[in-house]
């Protein structure tokens, strides 16, 4: 069984001639970002980007994403993941052309290489998180707690694919909490919430609660910003699509603490240079530059 295979999400055979895609428009514009802003994403830990997909954009790969998510989410009886916050699915462009073409676009890619200061950038792997009207929070947490990644800077996006008022939760963060590193705050659960809640307190943080992103808008994160959501209270599911970003020549290092963070390096182990098949290239500078000329 190859990697690619292992990682695949299982649906019954009759599941892909229902997901057959129609071509998508190409995300390959430039979606400028100033200085400023690359310096307040390293302040903060954390930026809002508007219409980074216009609406014809979001609306094709919104329709296109939904059909596959929701295609894997009936093929598992709809079961929600940490407790009942969300649906959630990974590594769904191994079935999914949209998908793919959606977390590898030039135009993300590029915005991952601006953000993180970064001349190439490859992706670590991409979700799906869907939260149904009710349910609970999505307590706070790190991202890099999973990620095999201790001394590298990550950055995950997180793009609603419909309207996210702010009654259907969208994310908030401890801003300024990404300069802590890794504070080995757990999993999420209930215990994460009380001990991120005293950590925010203790060091005078705030809490900043996106109040809300219309489709194609898109929050970013540094991989350490302690970061959560509210529970869904509107009577709509809130659709989104996430992407999870580093830089090349990051290190693989220890992942005892979570293991299943390995499954998403393709088999490489702890020393080795994550730059596996698993984890592409979506942007290089010196790769754009060339093909300018």
């Amino acid at each position: 069984m190859t990697n690619r295979q292992a990682v695949r999400p299982a649906l019954a055979a009759g599941d892909w001639d229902r997901l057959a895609e129609e071509p998508l428009p190409e995300l390959d514009g430039e979606y400028p970002i100033s200085d400023a802003q690359v310096e307040g994403f390293w302040e903060n830990g954390f930026i809002v980007l508007e219409e980074v997909l216009d609406r014809d954009e979001i609306t094709a790969y919104g329709e296109a994403i939904r059909d596959v998510a929701m295609a894997h989410f009936r093929a598992r009886g709809l079961a929600l993941s940490f407790g009942g916050a969300f649906l959630q699915q990974l590594n769904l462009r191994y079935c999914s052309d949209a998908v793919r073409s959606f977390v590898l676009s030039p135009r993300f890619g590029r915005i991952a290489s601006r953000l993180l200061r970064a001349p190439a950038v490859r992706l670590y792997h991409e979700q799906a998180l869907f939260k149904p009207p009710g349910g609970i929070d999505s307590h706070w947490h790190q991202d890099q707690f999973y990620f095999p990644f201790d001394d590298t800077f990550t950055m995950g996006m997180w793009m609603p694919l419909v309207d996210c008022s702010l009654d259907m939760g969208p994310l908030r963060f401890v801003a300024g909490s990404h300069k802590y590193g890794n504070l080995e705050g757990m999993s999420i659960s209930e215990e994460s919430k009380h001990f991120f809640d005293d950590f925010a307190e203790r060091e005078g943080l705030e809490v900043v609660q996106v109040p809300g992103l219309k489709a194609g808008d898109c929050s970013i994160h540094l991989g350490w910003t302690v970061h959560g959501a509210p529970a869904n209270r509107s009577d709509k599911v809130r659709e989104a699509m996430t992407a999870n970003y580093f830089p090349d020549g990051a290190r693989i290092t220890d992942m005892s603490r979570s293991p299943d963070g390995l499954r998403f390096v393709g088999g490489l182990v702890p020393g080795q240079l994550a730059n596996g098949v698993m984890n592409p290239i979506v942007y290089s500078e010196h790769a754009a530059e060339a093909g300018a000329k």
